[in-house]
């Protein structure tokens, strides 16, 4: 299944609409649905004081020290406001990303590598055509990491989830139909979606991806992006059936969307 979505009125609504890099919607098989905010919670990545903190005594005793970041982790980008992007770091802005995504959540996007050193970062951008990145300003957004991976394997239909060295899940898929594949490559989860009908074709989550459709434009009035999402067909899962999404069974993508933080990278392959 191709995930769309319309935003009208600041309420998300289903049905047809003109699609705009930052306004998308729902097909409407799926109803309608809401953003879900922060299921699971984020690491920080905001170093601690490293100076010297004084307490009640004469002496002072040093304040924690930062926490570690594994080699593992990547890095997520939170926006708190509209911000221009740029082909490379200090150019001319190319572009804007909006302080939110459609749903009205606080826009999210995945770092390529860790935080530049120049004050300007890399990111992932959730637009056409997929792999497209820019630079933006490593002091507008809050730094976060997580150190979840997910891969999906178009060949076995199968989903795995790593937590650094450590495989915490892996579950059948049912991937695109051979007229409409399931795009490959790097990509991050960039929506968590509630879908009002948990019972419908997306089962009650749906994580939309910065990834689109090459094989479709325009689905129900908006751009194909792909998913990840449960189902209302059970029978469909480990087999090669949808528009281009992946559809999990509905107690893991349940699973999955009460562990796997925004920005959590994934890799189709």
């Amino acid at each position: 299944m191709v995930v769309t979505a319309v935003v009208a009125a600041g309420a998300v609504s289903a049905g047809v609409a003109g699609w705009a890099p930052w306004s998308h919607g729902l097909p409407a098989e799926g109803g309608t649905g809401r953003e879900v905010a922060s299921v699971p919670a984020l690491r920080s990545a905001r170093a601690r004081p490293s100076s010297t903190a004084q307490v009640t005594s004469p002496t002072t005793v040093a304040a924690p020290a930062a926490p570690q970041v594994p080699a593992s982790a990547s890095w997520i980008a939170t926006l708190h406001s509209a911000l221009p992007y740029s082909a490379t770091p200090g150019g001319p802005p190319t572009g804007t990303l909006a302080a939110t995504n459609p749903f009205g959540a606080p826009n999210v996007v995945a770092l390529v590598g860790a935080p530049g050193a120049g004050g300007w970062s890399q990111v992932e951008l959730p637009v056409r055509p997929d792999g497209s990145t820019a630079w933006l300003q490593t002091a507008a957004v809050t730094l976060t990491w997580t150190t979840y991976r997910v891969a999906v394997s178009l060949p076995a239909r199968t989903i795995t989830v790593t937590d650094g060295p450590a495989t915490v899940l892996t579950a059948p898929v049912a991937v695109g139909a051979p007229a409409t594949p399931t795009p490959t490559g790097a990509t991050y989860l960039w929506e968590l979606i509630a879908p009002d009908n948990s019972h419908g074709a997306y089962g009650p989550y749906i994580f939309g991806l910065g990834m689109f459709s090459q094989a479709i434009a325009v689905f129900n009035g908006g751009d194909a992006q792909i998913g990840v999402h449960g189902n209302d067909e059970p029978w469909s899962v480990g087999r090669p059936v949808s528009h281009g999404c992946v559809r999990l069974d509905n107690t893991v993508i349940t699973r999955l969307a009460g562990m796997l933080p925004l920005g959590t990278p994934v890799t189709i392959s």
